[in-house]
């Protein structure tokens, strides 16, 4: 992934704070801003609710005739097992399409039924009460398809993995994995990986092709030569922070702001004038330099070789580092107190590791050096780095990238894998039947030849890479649907976010088109249809015969001598 369009893109740099100095502009127009030399902090807040039930108490109504008798309050909403209801004018109950997996107080919601299990990845998985799928836990002996549960036991001649160790099944009882005999251990260093089919130690898998199947593009690429980037290597980013390596001596943070600068009220940073998903000029982004974190005292970052030890962002007071030793461990520094933690120490000191990334997830750490294509993970239990996967080459010198992504839209585990002299990135995932395969192979364009040394996610929602002189920002398209919480070209929604254009409807936190055709208003999922009419199909129609009139609440009333029946005007005497 080398090379960056010089011509495609639209920048404009800020320098800010004591350190600050220069500018760099471009595209339509200068912008200027005020820097900061505090430490950035971000914050969070989940907000959970109440359900409720029916009440089946009585109203009447007031609309110039007769009361209708009642089953329930007018407006109110409940459920009848996994049936949305809306309480009608009349005190009637009018329903909405059954919900997938759990209703309450009205309303559909959850991935899941209460109480199922499922097998995921060899782990076991419960759905809980608010309906959503529970942390994976263990299983021993694996995971049961047909049940979603653990297996009780091992059969004699089958075999397991523990971490590099080969090990085989004493079915007892009770039944229990021990180590092979003789004695089996693969040599990861070498790029053996552990195979519980065989029970053997087997060469590093090679997983995937070089043929693309996606796109992605260059948004802004920022300059040492002149410019607020100060140069380095090694870049990671959480929120709208960018931390990059230099020198091994200087930790410097920026910040990245992305402006409207097609001036039509919203902040797209995906468009690109090649992006079908998101066609339109490259909105404006403005890197402002913050501050420098100093290796040595009295900041003391934990910091390695330039170019050779990545960072990760834990948040925007807190960052991982490889450094300052490569031992293949992992340390955490805490921008406030200035301490650093060690977060693992591998028993062997023989794998060491130039770039790393950790999965949410799976709660593991991953990690790879420049020599092989490989991809390794820490195994806990036996404090050891094991072999996953190998990548083909990408038509780069050697490896120089990973990151790891859970995407918020499948909740899916993806590393991101790339090498220094291409325009490619590869993405891997776990499968239940195939183990790990290739999701996806993503190129762009590009003609610059600007090394890659290490890239990380973030900011944006794009990766952000680093070439010594050069900062460098890709995403969108293609390689953009597992990074979104919504499918390409669909606007989230829902909570404190705008609400959706051109008449759209919210579903899942994602705005989709009213699949009413004549206008009428959707009441799917739960939602509820305004007084004198009911849910169809997912939409709102009349629910009076020809000739007759809605009525209830909100409605005009009745004529004389006619009175609100079930939501309609009916004649009485």
């Amino acid at each position: 992934m080398r090379k960056v369009y010089a011509s495609a893109f639209v920048i404009v740099a800020v320098a800010c704070g004591s350190s600050g100095g220069g500018g760099e502009i471009g595209g339509t127009g200068a912008v200027t801003g005020t820097g900061a030399t505090g430490n950035g902090g971000a914050s969070g807040s989940t907000a959970g609710g109440s359900g409720g039930g029916i009440n089946l108490g009585g109203s009447g109504n007031d609309d110039g005739g007769v009361d209708a008798p009642t089953g329930c309050t007018p407006g109110t909403k409940s459920c009848s097992g996994q049936t949305p209801q809306f309480c009608e004018a009349d005190g009637t109950w009018s329903q909405s399409p059954q919900c997938p997996f759990a209703c309450n107080a009205g309303d559909c919601y959850g991935s899941c039924t209460p109480g199922t299990t499922q097998c995921k990845l060899g782990k076991t998985q419960t759905c809980g009460s608010d309906a959503e799928w529970g942390a994976k836990s263990d299983c021993e002996f694996g995971c049961d398809s047909a049940t979603g549960g653990c297996k009780t036991g091992c059969t004699a001649g089958e075999f397991n993995c523990a971490g590099n160790t080969v090990m085989q099944c004493d079915p007892g009882p009770p039944a229990k994995w021990v180590p092979k005999a003789p004695a089996t251990v693969c040599n990861a260093a070498s790029g053996q990986t552990c195979d519980a089919k065989t029970g053997t130690c087997i060469a590093c898998p090679v997983i995937g092709t070089t043929t693309p199947t996606g796109e992605y593009y260059q948004y802004s690429t920022f300059l040492s030569s002149g410019g607020i980037f100060k140069g380095g290597y090694d870049v990671t980013s959480y929120g709208d922070y960018i931390y990059v390596n230099r020198s091994g001596t200087y930790l410097d943070v920026y910040k990245v702001t992305l402006l409207d600068s097609d001036g039509d009220g919203k902040l797209e940073p995906n468009q690109h004038p090649s992006n079908p998903n998101e066609t339109g000029p490259i909105e404006q982004r403005v890197l402002t330099f913050e501050k420098t974190i100093l290796k040595a005292a009295p900041d003391n970052a934990p910091l390695g070789s330039a170019s050779v030890t990545s960072l990760r962002a834990l948040s925007n007071t807190e960052i991982h580092s490889l450094g300052p030793t490569k031992n293949g461990g992992i340390r955490l520094y805490d921008f406030a107190t200035k301490a650093s933690t060690t977060v693992l120490t591998p028993a062997a000191t023989t794998l060491t590791f130039s770039f790393f990334g950790y999965g949410a997830d799976w709660k593991m750490w991953y990690g790879g050096n420049e020599s092989n294509r490989r991809v390794y993970s820490f195994h806990e239990p036996s404090k050891a780095w094991k072999t996953e996967f190998c990548y083909p080459n990408l038509a780069g010198s050697h490896m120089d990238g990973m990151d790891v992504v859970v995407s918020p839209k499948t909740g899916v585990e993806y590393v991101y894998v790339s090498d220094m002299t291409s325009d490619f990135i590869a993405q891997y995932r776990r499968d239940d039947a195939q183990g790990w395969v290739q999701e996806g192979l993503f190129q762009y364009t590009d003609s610059t030849s600007s090394a890659v040394e290490g890239f990380g996610f973030g900011a944006l929602k794009h990766f952000w890479a680093t070439g010594g002189s050069t900062l460098i920002e890709i995403g969108g398209g293609d390689i953009q649907e597992d990074l979104e919480p919504c499918p390409a070209g669909k606007q989230a929604c829902g909570g404190s976010l705008p609400a959706c254009d051109n008449g759209g409807i919210c579903l899942g936190g994602c705005c989709s088109p009213n699949p009413c055709q004549n206008g009428e208003q959707y009441c799917g999922g739960g939602q509820a249809c305004p007084g004198g009419q009911v849910c169809q199909n997912s939409c709102c129609v009349s629910q009076c015969p020809s000739g007759k009139t809605p009525c209830g609440t909100g409605l005009p009333p009745c004529p004389t001598g006619n009175a609100c029946q079930s939501g309609c005007c009916v004649q009485i005497g």
